[in-house]
């Protein structure tokens, strides 16, 4: 909202106020059509490598993981109910690395920041934390950073999203403790709400999967065309349908993103004195 004063005479002055226009766009810019026929090949299409999702970490804090997105050197986006059992114990994030006991760079969780409102409307409300490391990962063919959906931007119905997340013990060794991938689509909210009722909010929105290809985990990013537009909130572990997952918005969380990554960003500078990090380029140089 703008506020103007205009004067009309002397210690009076008329205050308008206006509604700033705010101007959506919409990914992808055509419409599309539901044709929802995930692969369910269990080998390679289920258990992508670690070069084909290098942004994905693995979270660990007492003996729970959870999933989480690179999206800086220093800076790690996750799902806040990841934290469900969390009492300030040490925290690490593993980079590099497609299976929980394999080898990958390990880096301590410095700073954790919950979102102020997560659980204000719902358990799956304002679903998002962002962890500070407390030194700078090492990029590579295997550790790369994940771009950013802008803000103002609206998927459409039918939307292709490929989510990745840790698997659990309980699968078959194939696909045990390993990172698995799922091709999901964003479906309508008001088809979703019929199932999710109340767990819908204006900062999520739903996607759906094949049984086959269930996840098993959250705070996993969800990916079109190498943005980052959602994070794994909740699943739909019941073994009947619907097959539904719900997902934190990206878009809608852009700025509280980019403001809290520089205030921790900026902190940080005053309190380690870390010559190696440019405020002015952070966000596009690493």
């Amino acid at each position: 909202m703008i506020a103007y004063f205009i004067y009309v005479s002397r210690n009076v002055y008329l205050v308008l106020l206006y509604e700033v226009a705010t101007a959506y766009r919409f990914l992808p810019q055509q419409e599309l059509y539901s044709n929802f026929n995930p692969s369910n090949n269990i080998q390679h299409k289920y258990t992508p490598n670690i070069l084909e999702v290098p942004y994905h970490v693995l979270i660990i804090y007492s003996n729970l993981f959870c999933s989480g997105s690179l999206i800086g050197s220093l800076t790690v986006l996750t799902a806040a109910s990841c934290f469900w059992k969390y009492s300030d114990e040490k925290i690490m994030v593993k980079t590099g690395s497609s299976v929980i006991s394999d080898s990958g760079n390990t880096y301590l969780v410095e700073s954790i920041k919950f979102h102020e409102y997560y659980k204000h409307i719902s358990d799956t409300d304002n679903d998002i934390a962002l962890l500070l490391l407390k030194n700078h990962v090492v990029f590579g063919a295997g550790v790369k950073k994940v771009i950013l959906v802008e803000p103002e931007t609206v998927l459409r119905d039918n939307t292709p999203m490929r989510v990745s997340g840790w698997s659990t013990s309980k699968l078959t060794p194939k696909v045990g403790n390993v990172l698995l991938w799922s091709e999901m689509v964003v479906i309508n909210r008001k088809e979703c709400k019929q199932s999710f009722k109340g767990l819908i909010t204006p900062s999520n929105f739903c996607g759906k999967f094949n049984i086959e290809r269930r996840l098993y985990d959250n705070g996993g990013p969800a990916v079109y065309q190498d943005l980052l537009v959602g994070i794994m909130s909740f699943v739909n572990t019941n073994p009947n349908k619907p097959y539904f997952a719900l997902f934190t918005n990206i878009s809608y969380f852009y700025r509280w993103i980019m403001l809290n990554t520089k205030y921790f960003l900026e902190k940080r500078c005053v309190d380690t004195r870390d010559t190696d990090l440019d405020m002015a380029t952070y966000e596009y140089t690493n």
